[in-house]
């Protein structure tokens, strides 16, 4: 009883935020045909979730498109669910492992009441981002208890190295200068409950020199744990990264078969306003498109890159601009890899079976 009325209370809570459409004629689309009722309550059922998720992606093929696993996006209070349904069916996004960044709370169910309301379409995520940095003890020990009750397959993403984003940076809100130690007690715990558990994790964790040797201490003392470090190859600072690229990362792949790699990052001509320089190092922009080294690492590994979006709270209006920039890096490589790299390396990672 506690359990329904807990989330009783976010749908209320949701409604009073104004998210129009998210109790019906949402689940418009491609795969509204096959749609199953969600299950009524947590904990998740993972298997007959796994039966809508494979109707809409294949729903999403027989359209003509490539299916998309976008594994990293958050939202805030300003989600509009309808409007993101109907952008995910226009531009084949067939699931979002959408993790809520909970402002001033250790925990919030607004993510697992998006897959209540949208079983073909959200992967239940743990929440990430904020909350996390101001108290990662408290926070943490919160993921960890409804990791275990609720059967989340993936946890969140845990900022241990965070500049301000572009657009944060543009409006002076510096309070996402995130540094927490990863070799720290919290990153040991995490790290540890994640071997433990075998439940993915995600970490924003800037590419610097001075921080790769702490990323590989940790990769070597959790074999087991499954890291997505998101944002592939996206440096703000060319000075302060001289060690990374494809060699390094291939290097990376080799030693550590617990690492992967999220392929987030902006298109040719983004720049980072705190540097002035192009961050996603991963672009030819003289020939628009991805470099040829990356292109060849990806293709002979590409179990290990996972499509997607990044769609955070103040990004939910760029579906369109992020996905059809994925969608341009996806183009450019080999037809199997595309596919993979697309979808099918983020179902093998987090269920452990291939599509």
């Amino acid at each position: 009883m506690g359990r329904a009325l807990e989330i009783g209370a976010v749908i209320v809570l949701l409604l009073a935020l104004g998210l129009p459409g998210c109790v019906a004629g949402v689940d418009s689309g491609p795969d509204a045909a096959a749609r199953r009722d969600a299950p009524s309550a947590m904990p998740f059922d993972i298997a007959n979730l796994k039966i809508n998720w494979r109707e809409r992606i294949e729903a999403i093929k027989t359209k003509g498109l490539l299916p998309i696993i976008d594994i990293e996006s958050s939202f805030n209070n300003r989600l509009n669910i309808r409007q993101l349904a109907q952008s995910m069916d226009e531009y084949g996004v067939a699931l979002i492992a959408y993790s809520q960044d909970p402002d001033g709370q250790r925990w919030s169910d607004a993510a697992a009441q998006a897959v209540q309301l949208h079983p073909s379409r959200f992967i239940p995520t743990t929440n990430g981002g904020n909350q996390w940095t101001r108290d990662p003890v408290g926070f943490l020990a919160e993921t960890k208890k409804h990791v275990l009750t609720d059967r989340y397959p993936l946890m969140g993403e845990f900022e241990f190295r965070h500049y301000p984003s572009p657009r944060q940076y543009r409006r002076g809100e510096m309070y996402r200068d995130v540094n927490i130690p990863i070799n720290g007690d919290a990153g040991h715990d995490l790290f540890g409950f994640a071997e433990k558990t075998g439940v993915a994790f995600q970490i924003h964790y800037e590419i610097e020199d001075a921080l790769l040797p702490a990323l590989e201490e940790m990769l070597r003392r959790y074999p087991k744990a499954k890291v997505i470090w998101c944002h592939l190859a996206q440096v703000r600072y060319a000075n302060r990264a001289t060690t990374y690229g494809p060699a390094y990362v291939r290097r990376l792949i080799e030693t550590y078969p617990n690492l992967y790699f999220d392929v987030a990052f902006g298109g040719p001509n983004s720049v980072y306003p705190g540097s002035g320089e192009h961050h996603a190092r991963i672009w030819d922009r003289d020939r628009g498109r991805i470099k040829k080294e990356w292109v060849e690492l990806m293709e002979q590994y590409p179990w290990r890159f996972l499509a997607a979006l990044d769609l955070g709270g103040d990004r939910q209006d760029q579906m369109a601009e992020i996905a059809l920039n994925l969608r341009r890096f996806l183009e450019g490589l080999p037809d199997g890899v595309r596919e993979i790299v697309g979808y099918k390396a983020a179902w093998k990672l987090l269920f452990e079976e291939e599509l």
